[in-house]
């Protein structure tokens, strides 16, 4: 007697309720906490595929991209060639919405299936943007599904790595497509589909990249965009031709035709529209073992897994899969650079420094920066930097370079004026200390931050040691040294940024303070905390002194930290006219910017307009053309100065 009791994919239908749920909670966060920033993609297998072939290729790893998105993508790729597409199946929160969408169309009788040709033609598709997306993200070491991943767009709010014109365009196909058409994204557009499909065809990816790598070895300069090619066209072709996999994946749902009454209840109940019943074993490439034609199967034992009752497995293995890709990310941690100016031989007899607790190495484009700073010292020949660890490895000649001048080429000396002294206050204190755990601009700031609030302190310099050698400059009768270095040793401070409160944990020590107390007089402080900036351009090196002539003007802001890197864009304006070859700021009896010109190219006149323009335009170095509200003041006209003037 057969079975007409039919279940329920509760193992499926768990795992997609708690991936929603996870989506919920994130959004709804958004929203009750100021300082929690979602990662939408933190988890995803197709930008860890994305992330890792940008690591080959680049021998870097951008910021978007995360071990954790790299061990997803290997676990897909295992449990794709193990066991099926699990990740479409169990996981994807693009499969769940537009299988549920999908079933809408079918309620009203508005949802259609593509067959035969047109089928195998659209597939194309998918091919065409996996070549897309792997080649772009590959070249800018940035992922570039962002730009039109509707999952990315729709919970990231359209963030700036969105473009709408592929975004809006694509969750409109989507959402329309489910509807309409069986699981259109899914079949013709999903580039992880693609991807996963070639995986099913593991044998031909294999021998693809074994060819490229054999070439390569005999020194072939043949660049990674042609295996890619070779792949996604050969993907195509054994997709539309065949329809199945090859050999992989070994798990396969099969029938007992002995058992089965032929109801059909399984076609209508597959998500892809397979024919389940009209085969023994489904081979299909669309297939990705969800299970629901098992559990809508009134007749026991008429499918199967492989003919066995382990209906559990896919699930118990997505799992699984997800939790050793969790432990593998938590315990690797791949370089964000990598990179080498050294060669061969001075590479393999390198010594190397290590360093961790770098605040600056916080992303891919400051990870770079640091590797640019260290390859102007001479002696360096090398920088891995970790993102994750906040750490760097220098790889160094130890008979040009000691590692004591390493570490002083890492650290970042500092002036920074915390308080505007009042004129009554003819002179300060000065108490100098040593501090530990202070290793890198990030480290100065935040120090900053806390002797800001600490009553009576104005300036604070460092200088390099070990531990880092600082000055602080205070007030004697709103502070003493005890107070201060109670302060520096708080364990975390709360600071203001962009209109938000930020907090930052913090282990700074006084490993010893000075026994005496120095004054300095006011004036001599004010000069001291200036930090004056100078930039040269439009030939400024090819003119005769007696070419040029200086407009000095009075500049108060030259004294604000937070408006000095805003100089450059001042800077930027002002050299659109020729005529004007350097800007440079410096302290008199008061701060002053110093304006060099050709006397017989351009007056003060022009000079003093240029200055207080509302807005500054300007050109980044990409070319792109910028322009920026302009937040310097000058309260009067200046005064022309001949370069011999002091």
């Amino acid at each position: 007697m057969a079975n007409k009791k039919k279940s329920s994919n509760i193992y499926r239908k768990t795992l997609q309720l708690l991936i929603v749920l996870l989506l919920a909670y994130m959004v709804i966060r958004l929203f009750v906490d100021p300082n929690y920033a979602a990662d939408f993609e933190s988890y995803c297998p197709f930008g860890g595929m994305l992330a890792l072939s940008s690591f080959l290729a680049n021998n870097s790893l951008a910021c978007s991209m995360t071990e954790l998105q790299i061990f997803m993508g290997l676990g897909l790729i295992a449990g794709v060639i193990l066991f099926s597409k699990l990740f479409c199946s169990y996981i994807c929160p693009i499969g769940t919405f537009t299988e549920w969408l999908g079933k809408i169309g079918a309620k009203f009788k508005m949802q259609y299936t593509i067959k035969g040709f047109a089928d195998r033609a659209l597939r194309i598709l998918k091919y065409a943007l996996l070549f897309i997306t792997f080649y772009f993200t590959v070249s800018s070491s940035e992922l570039f599904c962002k730009k039109f991943d509707p999952y990315y767009a729709i919970f990231s709010g359209f963030d700036s790595d969105v473009f709408l014109w592929y975004a809006v365009p694509a969750i409109a196909i989507m959402i329309l497509g489910a509807i309409f058409i069986r699981q259109f994204w899914c079949k013709y557009l999903c580039p992880l589909s693609a991807a996963t499909n070639i995986f099913t065809n593991a044998v031909m990816f294999v021998g693809v990249m074994a060819i490229y790598l054999i070439l390569l070895a005999f020194d072939l300069n043949i660049g990674w965009i042609w295996p890619l090619a070779v792949i996604s066209v050969l993907g195509f072709l054994m997709e539309t031709t065949r329809l199945k996999g090859w050999i992989f994946p070994p798990l396969k749902i099969t029938r007992n035709k002995d058992i089965c009454t032929n109801c059909k209840l399984c076609d209508k109940a597959c998500p892809l529209g397979l024919d389940v019943s009209g085969v023994d074993k489904v081979n299909h490439i669309d297939c990705h073992l969800c299970g629901d034609c098992i559990y809508s199967c009134p007749e026991k034992g008429a499918l199967q897994i492989n003919r066995r009752e382990i209906r559990w497995l896919p699930a118990s293995a997505t799992i699984l899969i997800i939790a050793i890709g969790i432990y593998l990310a938590s315990v690797v941690e791949l370089p964000t650079i990598n990179i080498r100016w050294g060669n061969d031989q001075q590479i393999s007899k390198a010594a190397i420094y290590s360093q961790s607790g770098l605040k600056n190495i916080k992303c891919y484009g400051s990870s770079r920066s640091f590797a640019t700073k260290m390859k102007k010292v001479q002696g360096v020949l090398g920088v891995e930097a970790y993102v994750q660890t906040r750490s760097v490895k220098i790889y160094y000649d130890a008979e040009m370079i000691s590692e004591n001048e390493i570490k002083k080429s890492i650290f970042s000396p500092t002036r920074t004026l915390l308080k505007k002294v009042s004129k009554d206050l003819a002179s300060l204190s000065v108490i100098e200390l040593g501090i530990d755990k202070l290793f890198d601009s990030y480290d100065s700031f935040y120090l900053s931050q806390l002797l800001k609030q600490e009553k009576g302190v104005f300036g604070l310099s460092t200088e390099f040691g070990e531990p880092v050698h600082a000055r602080i400059y205070f007030d004697p009768d709103k502070t003493s040294p005890q107070q201060i270095k109670a302060t520096i040793e708080k364990p975390e401070v709360t600071y203001k940024s962009r209109g938000k409160e930020q907090t930052q944990s913090l282990k700074f020590a006084v490993a010893y303070m000075a026994d005496t107390v120095s004054t300095i007089e006011r004036l001599d402080f004010i000069r001291q905390m200036f930090m004056p900036y100078n930039l040269s351009f439009n030939g400024y090196e090819n003119y005769e002194p007696q070419r040029l002539s200086i407009y000095q003007i009075a500049m108060p802001q030259a004294m604000n930290p937070t408006l000095r890197r805003k100089m450059q864009f001042l800077a930027a304006h002002i050299s659109i006219d020729s005529a004007i070859v350097r800007f440079q700021t410096l302290y008199t009896d008061r701060p002053c910017a110093n304006i060099y010109f050709d006397k017989d190219k351009i007056n003060e006149n022009s000079i003093y307009s240029a200055l207080t323009s509302d807005t500054l335009s300007f050109q980044y170095s990409s070319g792109k053309a910028g322009k920026a509200i302009n937040p310097f003041k000058f309260p009067a006209a200046g005064k022309i100065l001949s370069p011999e003037a002091p």
